[in-house]
């Protein structure tokens, strides 16, 4: 059952429980002709101020179960999951005022708005393991610190329910998974919350998100790595760290403009990782270069919501991670948690 799930094509099944992907008639006419304003504008913030009010992606009680904001997400398996993604979490406006950056504001905001993936590029700059984007000055955090700010969200006892993903991306400066992970276990406690996917078993599930919490240690944060050494390998990586695309189908992701975005046949087809049997999709939702005004469209509940659908049609996978720029513009988290809760209902229908 769970098999099918992932893996089988969504109307055979899941379409039916997730909710309505088709715009109206007024909103595809907006789809098609991207310089007309939708009929219901997507969330929006002005250059140089401070996030909206968000999707209140937190609803549980406190008296209750609950996983990644919701208790019906508890009866979900982390791949079954889907996550709003910052890509290039580190490329903010608000810390680094460099140019081309990809998010106006910077990632500990994202995870209170509710993402719950975030994209981070390493590099070794000066010696030093750093996040930057393609070179040491341009987008440039240190990396303890960000991963420090991970950590100050999942400790918040508002959060203790939280799983984080964290993928991580190598670039400039031939940095080593050895590396990564020292400056992880210099920020406490960090790598006790790590999960270690059992690599050596292929028919091994991915756990249920109530188990990644009910355990003596909680496993809330999982990471995946690309472009680094081949974690298969081993002694190549240290443990809980695991490589993306031996597990991730992921679609193309330099797109130049909307319409190449609206290209079903080159935008949605699995550009990287397996192309059968994966355990996660990756759908990319941004435009190169990062633009403002783009990710108003891209990030919009309609865009989005019809690009997924659009991408589980043509791939047979439901998407787990949706990876967009300038993640305070937009209804991304909006997205990701109703379709989670859509899932976990018709499973319990069906048990």
């Amino acid at each position: 059952m769970i098999l099918l799930l992932i893996f089988a094509p969504i109307e055979q099944g899941v379409a039916g429980a997730m909710p309505n992907f088709e715009p109206n008639q007024d909103q595809l006419e907006w789809i098609i002709n991207s310089n007309r304003p939708p009929t219901s504008a997507p969330t929006s913030v002005a250059v140089g101020t401070t996030p909206s009010e968000q999707y209140q992606f937190i609803q549980c009680n406190p008296s209750e179960e609950c996983c990644n904001g919701n208790p019906l997400n508890c009866d979900l398996r982390l791949n079954e999951m889907s996550f709003a993604t910052v890509h290039n979490a580190m490329s903010t406006k608000e810390s680094s005022n460099s140019l081309g950056y990809n998010h106006l504001f910077d990632l500990d905001g994202a995870l209170l708005a509710g993402y719950r993936g975030l994209n981070l590029d390493v590099c070794k700059c000066g010696g030093r393991i750093r996040f930057c984007h393609n070179f040491c000055d341009f987008g440039d955090r240190d990396a303890a610190q960000v991963l420090l700010e991970v950590m100050k969200f999942l400790m918040n006892p508002e959060h203790l329910s939280e799983i984080v993903v964290l993928i991580f991306q190598f670039s400039t400066g031939e940095a080593t998974a050895d590396e990564l992970y020292e400056v992880m276990q210099d920020v406490d406690g960090f790598t006790d919350l790590m999960y270690v996917h059992n690599a050596a078993d292929p028919s091994a599930e991915w756990p249920l998100m109530r188990d990644l919490l009910n355990q003596d240690q909680p496993k809330r944060i999982v990471v995946f790595q690309h472009d680094g050494p081949d974690c298969s390998v081993a002694g190549s990586c240290p443990a809980g760290i695991h490589d993306y695309f031996d597990y991730t189908a992921d679609t193309p992701f330099e797109f130049s403009s909307v319409d190449n975005m609206r290209n079903v046949e080159t935008s949605c087809v699995i550009n990287r990782g397996p192309k059968e049997g994966a355990a996660f999709y990756g759908v990319n939702t941004f435009v190169t270069p990062p633009n403002v005004d783009t990710a108003a469209v891209v990030n919009s509940l309609t865009f989005v919501k019809r690009r997924l659908n659009r991408c589980s049609r043509a791939s047979g996978l439901i998407p787990n991670f949706i990876t967009v720029d300038f993640w305070s513009i937009g209804d991304v988290p909006e997205i990701a948690q109703r379709r989670n809760i859509a899932l976990a209902q018709m499973m319990r229908r069906e048990r």
